[in-house]
Order: C-alpha cells, then sequence, then structure tokens
C-alpha cells in the first residue's frame, strides 16, 4: 500500500478535527470544551485524535501552521522582489491581513475564552517575523544584541497590542490595510532610528 491514501487519510482526520474545534471555538469559547466535544463533532474516536495530538491545546497550535507558514511567505516574497528588500515592518501586513480574514475566530476567541494560549501562540509567531526582517535590515546591529531583542519585544507587542485592541473592539471601524498603516506610522520611524544610531 502506497503511503499517499495514508497521507490523504491523515490529513483529512487533521482537517475534521480542526474544524471542530473552530466550529465549537465559536460556539462556546475554548476554555469550556473538552476532548469528548470535539470527538463527538468530527465523529473521530479518542484513540484515533490521540495518535495525532496530546490534548487539545496541541489540536490548536497545530491548526496555527497556517499562520506561521503565511509569515514565512511573505517574508521571503519581500526577499524576492527584484532590486528591493520590503519597506521597514511591511512584513507585518500578513498579521493584520490574516486576522482581519479570520476576524470572527479570533474575535470568538477574546471574547470566549482561550486567548491566552492564542496570544502566546500568536505573538512567538509575530517575533520570529519580526527577529527575521530587522536582522536582514539591520544586519549592523548584531553585535548588539540587547539593542536588537528590544526593538523585537517593541515591535511585537505594538502590534500584538494593536491586533487585541481591534478584536475586542468591534466598534474599531479600521480593516486590515488600515491598521497596518497605523502601525507603521507609529512605529517605524522610532524603530528605524534606533537601530540605525
Amino acid at each position: 500500500m502506497s503511503a499517499e491514501p495514508t497521507d490523504r487519510r491523515v490529513r483529512r482526520t487533521q482537517d475534521l478535527l480542526r474544524r471542530a474545534l473552530l466550529s465549537l471555538i465559536q460556539e462556546k469559547g475554548y476554555d469550556r470544551i473538552t476532548v469528548q466535544d470535539i470527538l463527538d463533532r468530527a465523529d473521530i474516536g479518542r484513540s484515533t485524535f490521540y495518535a495525532h495530538y496530546r490534548d487539545k491545546d496541541d489540536l490548536l497550535r497545530a491548526g496555527f501552521q497556517d499562520i506561521r507558514a503565511a509569515l514565512a511567505a511573505e517574508r521571503d516574497a519581500a526577499g524576492r522582489r527584484p532590486g528591493s528588500t520590503a519597506a521597514l515592518l511591511e512584513p507585518m501586513h500578513v498579521v493584520f491581513d490574516h486576522v482581519g480574514r479570520h476576524r470572527q475566530f479570533w474575535g470568538a476567541l477574546s471574547r470566549k475564552g482561550g486567548a491566552d494560549l492564542v496570544t502566546r501562540i500568536l505573538h512567538q509567531s509575530v517575533s520570529d517575523l519580526v527577529q527575521e526582517h530587522l536582522r536582514s535590515r539591520f544586519p549592523d546591529t548584531q553585535a548588539d544584541q540587547m539593542r536588537l531583542e528590544a526593538a523585537i519585544q517593541f515591535v511585537t507587542g505594538a502590534c500584538m497590542g494593536l491586533v487585541t485592541w481591534w478584536l475586542e473592539n468591534d466598534a474599531v471601524p479600521y480593516s486590515a490595510e488600515e491598521l497596518q498603516s497605523i502601525f507603521r506610522q507609529l512605529a517605524t520611524t522610532g524603530v528605524r532610528r534606533f537601530l540605525a544610531t
């Protein structure tokens, strides 16, 4: 038997479990979901679930592979643009765009529980993107790791703060593009001056 059918079955099972988790999050919030709820919704047995994931947190983390892949793709696309590099903090657009496209999911997490775990996962993904971006833009800063780390933490915190504010306040009228523009206006000059000195 070839590996392809097995891979398809594994992908199908994982997709069923992720979709079950996402629908349950929107209904009742992450904190109130049990593994049994996920199994019932996906119509999958307990042993099958544990063959793929340790617990519901592990399932949620696995679902974040798409944002990590999107962040990496954006970073790589910026690096391949002919004759230029991405504008300072331009790759952060992928974060705002992703959250904007999935605002119903993110909003449900922030209002119904589970935001702490998700925030930690997203924070790490954003931090990785910022680190890669700033290191490529300011290679001379490598000698001063603390200065670079301070800038990474600042940019990551500012991005996460705006995203959280955006999600927790339905009255905020901004689109992902507008929020990205606000973020860059607020952060670009200070980061550039800080790291260029």
